[in-house]
């Protein structure tokens, strides 16, 4: 199911949730909505559910206009953030309801309830839970039925809205893995609301930066991160250094750090560039003017990556880095020390509409 978003917007009284959005979805996608609280991300796909009106535009399923088409008739499986489980059903009651309340002439027989039950089940492996309640299962199980559930009724389209976000950081890595797989299977066309850029960089397809209500970009995990269109998605998508100074003669140039930046040989401007912590380099000796001078005031080792805290020795500004733990053996370096500190991919931007 292809799903089309024509110049959508919506406020609420003098809050414009969405402005003007539009973009296409292709049958089969795996959509990550991401973005800050209030970004408009959430109301979007309450929209695409009939869940919430708009103010102008149009939302096409298949190039069909369902503005106006209420919830129930729109095929859309909706997974909600708190499981929205029936706490008096069963686990397998709870994935049977979406076919035992649809009309005598398209419900399945009882025996291809319990069929399909028992199969989704298993997908989700929680086949041997079927009689349990909701509060006999943990946050991990019970967001799975949930997703049973939206299953269960064959959607033409599965919205999610943080389906993972009630849960612990081990249990939602197991279910974003688990979801990836599923999707895999089903081909059903998804879209998941997240503001957790992990997430949307390691389940999606496509992923769709909002901010303000406004789309920022749109693009691979890939796309995004690694070339990011503006600060904002820059700094959203993972940690950042700034490096702020003047753009003069394809150098930008801030205390004692130098630069080149070919792009712009004939701008002059004050710009910021931006630098993830894994593309700052770390020497022990400088290297030459393009390398500044700073001091480790923090170490932190994580598995094979070693984390490292740094100020600046010309300016007042502090650094983030990271480097494989090898290397940082092979420096021989420790809180303290003065180190040499490099960009090794800067991205600038300059004034709006110059931006690279």
């Amino acid at each position: 199911m292809s799903i089309q978003i024509q110049n959508v917007s919506r406020a609420f009284g003098t809050f414009q949730a969405l402005k003007d959005i539009s973009i296409d979805i292709e049958s089969g996608e795996l959509i990550a909505l991401l973005g800050p609280s209030g970004s408009g991300k959430t109301t979007l796909l309450r929209i695409l559910a009939g869940l919430e009106g708009l103010d102008e535009g149009a939302i096409l399923f298949d190039g069909q206009n369902i503005t106006n088409v209420s919830p129930k008739e729109r095929g859309v499986g909706f997974v909600f953030q708190h499981y929205a489980l029936f706490r008096h059903m069963t686990v397998f009651d709870n994935v049977a309801y979406g076919l035992k309340v649809r009309p005598r002439k398209t419900r399945p027989s009882k025996d291809e309830i319990n069929k399909k039950v028992r199969d989704l089940l298993a997908l989700v492996k929680l086949d041997n839970f079927a009689d349990r309640y909701p509060a006999q299962l943990s946050g991990g199980q019970r967001q799975r039925v949930a997703l049973a559930r939206a299953l269960a009724v064959e959607p033409k389209v599965l919205l999610l809205d943080e389906p993972f976000g009630a849960l612990d950081a081990k249990v939602r890595k197991e279910l974003r893995r688990w979801l990836r797989k599923l999707h895999n299977e089903f081909h059903v066309t998804s879209i998941f609301v997240t503001h957790d850029q992990e997430e949307a960089l390691d389940v999606a397809n496509r992923i769709i930066v909002m901010n303000n209500g406004k789309i920022e970009q749109v693009g691979t995990p890939e796309e995004v991160y690694e070339h990011p269109n503006s600060p904002f998605v820059y700094d959203f998508l993972g940690n950042v250094n700034l490096f702020r100074g003047r753009l003069h003669k394809g150098k930008l140039t801030q205390g004692q750090f130098e630069i080149d930046v070919p792009t712009y040989l004939d701008s002059h401007y004050e710009v910021v560039g931006y630098v993830r912590p894994h593309d700052i380099q770390i020497e022990k000796n400088q290297l030459n003017n393009e390398s500044v001078a700073a001091k480790i005031v923090h170490i932190h080792m994580v598995g094979p990556v070693v984390q490292i805290e740094l100020k600046r020795e010309d300016v007042d500004e502090y650094l983030e880095a990271e480097i494989p733990k090898e290397h940082y053996k092979k420096l021989g370096i420790k809180n303290g020390d003065t180190v040499f500190i490099k960009p090794k991919q800067l991205k600038v931007f300059v004034p709006e509409d110059f931006s690279i």
